[in-house]
């Protein structure tokens, strides 16, 4: 057993070291979420990926044999860390009233838009189309929001009914699809750059505006 533990750490030890290590992969998936972040799947190449990442093609081939083999990692990751944050959010919200809670929710979600824009450039290259489930990875995206309403159930905190909750997430998700990922135009009608602060408040207090009547709405009903 001892042998097989030294071996193990061994060989995590030579990953790090080498080119074609863990951290390189990581990197390597870093350039393609710029590029699929810019190109829908079909317009996006390896080519594109390794000059956006300064590789060579042989170091992407080492970790991924295709195109669609990336894709897919890059669509599982994306999907899987938003959950595991969107979670950490839902806790926080436990003990808050509706107003304080929409408000940080809000908070929370921009804040992440602004950190990881890619993420949200990804799906909506993708997703609205046609031919989109012959995309691979199409399934983690696809079930996307079915996940995240999983997790809202589970959180207790909105007083909805399965299908008044599938309404009002995916109403609010596409709203802030409309509103950062495709909000060049919005912001151009403000008067306003579609990332300064002063479009990204306009984008909160009007989510509050919309969502925060239907909470309360959802409230007086249950009560």
């Amino acid at each position: 057993m001892r042998i097989k533990k030294n071996l193990s750490q061994k060989k995590k030890q030579d990953e790090k070291k080498s080119p074609y290590g863990a951290a390189t992969r990581e990197m390597v998936l870093a350039a393609a979420c710029a590029v699929f972040s810019r190109c829908p799947y079909e317009a996006a190449s390896i080519r594109m990926i390794a000059a956006e990442g300064g590789f060579y093609h042989s170091l992407i081939r080492h970790h991924f044999p295709s195109k669609a083999s990336i894709f897919e990692s890059i669509s599982k990751k994306v999907c899987e860390d938003f959950r595991e944050a969107n979670k950490s959010w839902l806790k926080e919200l436990t003990d808050l009233g509706l107003r304080a809670g929409t408000s940080l929710y809000l908070d929370r979600f921009i804040a992440y838009y602004q950190n990881h824009p890619e993420i949200f450039r990804i799906i909506a290259q993708n997703t609205p189309r046609e031919d989109a489930q012959s995309i691979p990875g199409y399934d983690n995206l696809a079930n996307f929001m079915a996940s995240i309403q999983d997790d809202v159930e589970k959180a207790n905190i909105l007083l909805f009914d399965s299908q008044t909750l599938v309404r009002y997430l995916e109403s609010l998700y596409a709203l802030f699809h409309y509103y950062l990922s495709s909000g060049t135009a919005v912001a151009g009608r403000l008067g306003l750059e579609p990332d300064s602060p002063e479009y990204l408040k306009w984008v909160k207090e009007t989510m509050m505006f919309m969502f925060l009547s239907v909470l309360k709405q959802s409230l007086n009903r249950g009560a």
